[in-house]
């Protein structure tokens, strides 16, 4: 397998995910708040949503993020795990960056659902930073591993989850114990 950040994945594949180990890994530092989300983050979550993927291929209306993330949270890709879902506040109280993770059966694993940096702060560490954090929390939670799925295209994520030791693997996926017809969850 290629090392270069712009390696196609067939996108009609969705066996194809990515995966690593919850162990074995620091989080390092982050120079804002980080916490736990919480009840009333989603509507400030939309907007920092819409425009960290602007102008990429995941880019999406306000509107299509709004459904997507109330989709996340309220357990239409598996349970929500609060405990490895994080957001970073600016001194101004914007959120800077975000991410949330859900146990998905049909990955059968839990899966960073999605992951978003606002703009402003790209380029920082913070995405790495909230990676590495989320996987610290699986790992405390007992997960063994996580996965993930990049959109084609997407080059700055695939950096992002490659740099944090993801690989590219096939898994079969467990559509027998998915409910509500859900068949994949939202790039990250």
């Amino acid at each position: 397998m290629s090392s270069s950040a712009n390696e196609l994945v067939p996108s009609e594949d969705v066996n194809l995910l990515w995966e690593r180990a919850c162990s074995g890994l620091a989080s390092g530092s982050c120079s804002l708040p980080v916490r736990n989300l919480k009840d009333g983050d989603l509507e400030r979550l939309v907007p920092l949503v819409h425009s960290a993927f602007a102008g990429t291929v995941d880019s999406a209306p306000l509107e299509t993020w709004g459904r997507k993330l109330l989709a996340i949270v309220s357990n239409q890709y598996g349970p929500f795990l609060s405990t490895a879902s994080f957001a970073v506040e600016m001194p101004s109280s914007q959120l800077a960056g975000a991410i949330l993770a859900t146990d998905f059966a049909l990955y059968k694993a839990p899966v960073i659902a999605l992951i978003a940096v606002a703009p402003g702060t790209q380029h920082q560490g913070l995405g790495s930073y909230l990676l590495r954090r989320s996987i610290q929390a699986l790992a405390l939670e007992g997960f063994p591993n996580c996965r993930a799925r990049i959109s084609p295209g997407n080059d700055a994520s695939l950096q992002l989850f490659r740099k944090t030791g993801f690989q590219l693997c096939r898994v079969e996926l467990n559509e027998s114990q998915q409910p509500g017809g859900r068949q994949a969850v939202p790039p990250a």
